[in-house]
């Protein structure tokens, strides 16, 4: 097992992370094993003039950008990414919120799956885009990659996020794209601005449908089959509850669904119109 830096500050220093406060272009993550497993992330941000939220912080990451050779292998907003480590792993992250306007935001521990083997002709390549957040500055990012760490049975991680503006009246809306066909389908997280609560109970998508060549193969309600991937408050949240409150993630471990031969298409029962919603398959890359 190898763990490599890939972006920090020099040591010795105090910064926890590389200098944030403007986009990271596409840099090559170098090869020190043979297989990347998965990145480890942490955000860190100042905050003045008044308290900053943990989800309002966390698209400060807007997105990361993993490719593999010339493919987008991992396309997540900050908040998406900690969805997925919580779908594929069970694990949260590292939460630090202010309370006040003297202190700082942390996000850190943020875990994402690559599991690719390494290939002289294909680089790593990795991009962070920053999306500016109300009242932080000075912010930093880390990012180590674990290489050779001895998990097995685990495939490459294809998850890209598919931004989508939700029909403008009540009812089914069959999406116009496949699901990317590079291999099995385990997940679907979609992120929705208007979902369950206290007084609310109708959302951004009610039910989601999976078509397999126009035929329905799954169907899901958002109340009754979405994966808590946290002990979910409705009402009274902790910070970390506020972080994944907009995530839907739809479980299809462990047998998936074959994305690669079946033409897969998704559809939805918007019940909130003309909401922006976000839609990420995880894919097993075969």
């Amino acid at each position: 097992m190898r763990v490599s830096k890939v972006w920090d500050a020099a040591d010795g220093s105090a910064t926890p992370g590389r200098v944030f406060t403007a986009s990271i272009s596409q840099e090559s993550i170098p090869a020190d094993g043979d297989q990347l497993d998965f990145l480890k992330i942490g955000l860190k941000g100042a905050v003045a003039t008044a308290a900053v939220v943990i989800e309002d912080f966390a698209d400060l990451l807007a997105p990361l950008t993993l490719r593999y050779g010339a493919e987008n292998r991992i396309v997540l907003n900050g908040e998406e990414l900690v969805a997925l480590m919580m779908f594929y792993y069970g694990q949260p992250p590292a939460i630090g919120e202010n309370t006040d306007a003297t202190g700082n935001d942390f996000l850190g521990g943020i875990k994402v799956p690559v599991y690719e083997k390494t290939d002289p002709s294909k680089q790593f390549l990795l991009q962070a885009d920053r999306a500016a957040v109300t009242n932080i500055s000075t912010e930093t990012i880390g990012v180590s990659a674990y290489w050779d760490t001895g998990e097995e049975n685990r495939k490459p991680i294809h998850c890209v996020r598919i931004a989508h503006t939700t029909a403008g009246s009540a009812g089914l809306e069959t999406l116009g794209f496949r699901i990317v066909p590079e291999g099995k389908l385990i997940g679907l997280m979609v992120k929705i601005p208007n979902g369950f609560a206290d007084g609310n109970i109708d959302t951004s998508v009610q039910r989601l449908k999976i078509l397999a060549k126009g035929k329905k193969i799954a169907e899901f309600n958002d109340l009754a089959d979405h994966q808590n991937t946290y002990s979910l408050d409705y009402v009274t949240p902790s910070p970390l509850h506020d972080l994944l409150r907009q995530t839907r993630v739809f479980d299809l471990r462990p047998a998936g669904l074959d994305a690669k031969t079946e033409e897969l298409t998704l559809q939805l029962d918007v019940q909130d119109v003309s909401d922006a919603i976000v839609i990420a398959p995880v894919i097993e890359v075969q």
